[in-house]
Formats: C-alpha cells, structure tokens, sequence
C-alpha cells in the first residue's frame, strides 16, 4: 500500500479517535494533553497537514485539527512549518467569510456557539502571532512566506471583519504589528522587499505604514536601548528613501490592496492625508537620538525626499538652521535644503551668505563633499542682484585658498572664478588693477587691503584688492593648472565654463589625463651616470655599495 493511502488512513483513525477529546465538546482533558496524544500519532507530512486542513472544512467536528496545525507551525523542518502557515490561512479565511470569526451575536451569548467562537479566535489570534514571529526567522523563505501571508490575511480581515457592515475598513492593527516586527529586524532585507512590493504598488498599505512606523516610533523610544534604536532608526530611514515615488495629484491614488468604494471618505484617498502620514514619519525620526552617520544622511536627503513631499516644509527649519549653524561637513549638507526652504517657502534667514562665507576654508577643498559644495556656490551666487562687494569677497576667499589647494581643486576654482567675473562686471576691477597707486601705496603700505580675518563677506574689503593669487597660479609646477590660470590675463570673449567638466577630477584622473597625452617631441634629460650607491665623497665612488 502506498505511504501517502497508509499516512491517510492513520489521520483519519487518530481523528477519530480525538475528537472526544477536543475541548469545544469536553472540558476534562486539556488542549496539551490533546495535542501530545494526536502528536505522537500523527507524524508532520505533506498529506497529514493536507488532510488535517480537509476535515477542517469538512466537519466543525474537526475544528481541533487547528491545534495539530499550530503545533506543526513551530516544527524545525521550514517545510512542513510553511505548508502548516498555508493550511492554517486557508482555515482561517475561510471561517472570516462564513462569519465564524465575526464578533458574536447578542443571541447567541452564553450557549455553544459562543464557546466555539471564542475558541476559534484565540486560535486564530495565536496564530497571527506566530506568523509575526516567522518574519524573524533566519531561513529567507519562510521569512517571505510569513510577509505574503500576512499581507494576505490583512485584505481578509479588511474584507470580512468590518466593525459596521458596509463601510470601507482596513487592518490597521495587523499591519502595525507588521510594521513594528519588520523595523526591529537586524536585517532590513525583509523590510525593502515589503517596501518594494507592496508599501510602493498600494496606496493604502503605504499610508497605514507611515502611521504604524510613526506609532511605533514614539511608542518604543522609551523601552529600547541605545543600540535598539540605532537599528530602528536604520531601518525606518531605509524603508524611507526606499519609497520610489510619492504622488503628485489626488488623480494618482488609484492602486489599493482593499478595494475603496468610491462613495468612502477615507485619508487613504487624500493626497494631503498622505503627505501628512509622511511628515508625521519623518519628524518623529528626527526627534530620535541619530548617529553622526544617519544625521548626515538625512540631510543628503532632505531636499529630494522629504521638503517635496510633505505639507509643511516650514515644520523643518529649526532642524536645518541648527545643522547650518553647526559648521563643517554638516552645514555643507544641510546647504540644500535650507536654501530651497528660503527660495519657496519665505524662510528668513539674514545670516545665510555670512555662514556660507564661513564655510569656505582650507578644508572645504579635501573633503569629499567638496563638488557638491562648488555646485551649490555656483546656484547661490548667481543672483545678478547680489552686492559686489559680497561676490568679489567670495571671489577672493576661493583665490586665496587655491595657494594651499591641490591640483585637483584649483581647476575648479579658476573657471568658477571666471564665471564669476563674467557675470558680476563689477568684479573685473579684481584683474584690472595690477598696481598701487601712490595713494593706495600710501594707505595700504606693502598689505593686501583685503582682510581674511573679516567674518561678513560685506566689509572685507575685497573690492580694494586683486587676484595676485591667481596670477601666481600661472607658473603652477603642474601644466594643466599653469594653462588654465592663464585665461584670466585674456580678454574675456569666451562663453561661461561648464562647471560641471571640472567637478570630479582628482590626483587620479589628472594622472590619467597625462599619461594618455601623445608626445611629440621627448625632452633632453641629462645626468650623470654613478657607478655606487653609497660611499665617499669621490663622485666616481659616489653612493657606493649598489652596482649600477
């Protein structure tokens, strides 16, 4: 006789045999003691969970059967807990829909059916928890599994388990436990697949998740270590700038994982609910202790992800103030930011071209934000309406720093300088003085008039000054900056530069570039010839010791 008629037969004999023992028809015998006796029947197999979930549906007789597929849940062999989880969903949504899992009638308080019912929802609670617990587990499979599950159980419950029959409902219960276990995972690998693959394609799903993980947010600040919300925070910035797009026009809400009626006044359909739903997110991030990485990262963001996307950028400023005023790497980042909040929204902020001015030192030319900075200069400063004396300050600082600054960053600095000067005509007095007057000799002395010690670009002087540093840069040791310098001491009939050919170079490229090059002619080198390495004082003995 095959296995699979022998695995058969011997469910439907130990069935039998228990169910005098379930506790929906004897209280004497406990579920424990139930299960162990079935247990050590039945052993887990493909046909036992198939058949264990057939006379579920078959029989209420065979509702004792969910304990046997519960137990087999938590067995060590990922198959048989997944086909166990699968059966177990089947059961369960099928009982949603007949109603079973329903909040019990008036009528029917205090007799059997209430029994059953209140069984089969401990039942069915006991087995939503397990399969939250699964979204941990190390095997992916059964991890995935669990999250589509879930998922499923979720547009089920939103279906079957309205609290006022005809109107629009969603599990939010369900998915904030979701949302909470999937954020508190040492891995986010589950949480961008469950971004990718459903809080990006449905509209309700995203929208009940930002207000999960803002919940929860709050809610578990208090309760977690340090390193716990390290790796919360991680993760919900993750799950964060992973969201592909966010919709520009109500017209845009269309996919939903529960079908909304169009008649249902619910957020989920409201583009304001939904921009909302994300500041609400993002503010409760920022109210949480951040790393010195993850600062900084949400300040690359800002500008795309987050002032765009939310109803009250305004809501941001203190945050982008206090990072500007901190100095260093992260003033350059927030620069963005806090310049589009300025530009768009009427932000005030008098002090902005005296703290950009700040920023502009020795080490703003080697770090490697270094391009993103010259790109934000250059948008900052390209106002016709600025101060001449404020442009020529920036114009100065930038010629006084490429004394110090290498290769790589001079070639920047002489074409933005260019640029510069070609759009602020005033500015051109920079290059046209090339001598003191007597009078300026008598009032300067031998002293540049520009002072480098002035904080307010305004009152530095600059005006008064040229650009000698860059005249200096004409007989720079490296070609390629020699050349370049020089188109400063022609007339200026060329078009502006293209700042952006000149942003990534480093060491490296301009290495390349030489080493590319096609010579036409070899240069003369001469040298003498040393037959030693080291030794005395004799030239022909010279550095004796090293045969050459």
């Amino acid at each position: 006789m095959p296995d699979a008629a022998v695995n058969k037969k011997k469910v439907k004999r130990s069935l039998t045999s228990d169910v005098s023992d379930s506790p929906l028809l004897k209280k004497s015998r406990s579920e424990k003691a139930t299960m162990k006796k079935s247990a050590a029947i039945l052993e887990p197999s493909p046909e036992v969970i198939l058949e264990l979930e057939k006379q579920i549906s078959s029989s209420t007789e065979h509702y004792n059967n969910l304990v046997y597929l519960l137990h087999y849940m938590k067995n060590d062999d990922p198959q048989i807990a997944l086909l166990s989880a699968t059966a177990l969903f089947r059961s369960f949504a099928k009982m949603m829909a007949a109603g079973l899992l329903s909040p019990v009638k008036k009528s029917l308080v205090g007799t059997a059916q209430e029994t059953v019912a209140l069984w089969l929802k401990e039942k069915y609670k006991e087995f939503k928890t397990d399969l939250v617990l699964l979204l941990a587990a190390e095997d992916a499979e059964a991890a995935y599994t669990s999250l589509t599950i879930l998922i499923r159980i979720a547009k089920e419950e939103s279906t079957y388990l309205s609290p006022n029959k005809g109107e629009y409902h969603f599990a939010k219960t369900l998915l904030k436990r979701i949302t909470s276990a999937l954020l508190n995972l040492s891995s986010d690998d589950l949480l961008l697949e469950f971004v990718e693959q459903y809080v990006d394609k449905y509209h309700d799903i995203r929208y009940h998740f930002l207000n999960s993980a803002c919940m929860v947010a709050v809610e578990q600040a208090e309760d977690q270590t340090a390193e716990e919300q390290s790796l919360f925070t991680a993760n919900l910035l993750s799950a964060l700038t992973t969201l592909s797009s966010f919709p520009i026009d109500s017209s845009e809400l269309t996919e939903f994982l529960v079908d909304v009626p169009s008649e249902a006044k619910t957020p989920v359909k409201k583009l304001s609910s939904q921009r909302g739903a994300l500041q609400d997110c993002w503010l409760a991030i920022l109210k949480r202790p951040l790393t010195v990485e993850q600062y900084k990262y949400i300040l690359q963001v800002m500008h795309k992800k987050i002032v765009p996307n939310i109803n009250k950028p305004q809501l941001l400023m203190d945050f982008l103030t206090d990072s500007y005023d901190t100095g260093g790497v992260v003033s350059l980042l927030s620069l963005n930011a806090l310049f589009l909040l300025m530009q768009k929204y009427n932000l005030d902020y008098p002090n902005f071209y005296t703290k950009l001015y700040a920023l502009l030192d020795r080490n703003i030319l080697h770090v490697k934000h270094r391009s993103r900075f010259f790109r934000l200069l250059d948008l900052f400063l390209s106002s016709t309406h600025l101060p001449a004396a404020l442009v020529a300050s920036f114009v100065k600082r930038l010629s006084r720093l490429a004394l110090s600054a290498p290769p790589s960053a001079i070639v920047i600095i002489v074409p933005f300088t260019y640029n510069l000067l070609k759009r602020h005509n005033t500015c051109n007095l920079l290059l046209q003085r090339t001598d003191f007057t007597d009078a300026d000799a008598k009032k300067y002395g031998l002293n540049d008039p520009f002072n480098d010690e002035e904080t307010d670009p305004n009152h530095t002087g600059a005006l008064e000054s040229s650009l000698w540093e860059l005249a200096t840069l004409q007989d720079h040791y490296h070609p390629n900056v020699g050349t370049l310098a020089k188109i400063l001491s022609e007339p200026f009939y060329k078009p502006s530069y293209n700042i952006e050919d000149f942003m990534d170079h480093s060491y490296g490229t301009m290495l390349d570039a030489e080493f590319v090059k096609t010579i036409r002619k070899a240069p003369a080198v001469e040298f003498e010839l040393v037959s030693n390495v080291f030794g005395g004082t004799d030239s022909k003995a010279y550095l004796s010791g090293w045969e050459l």
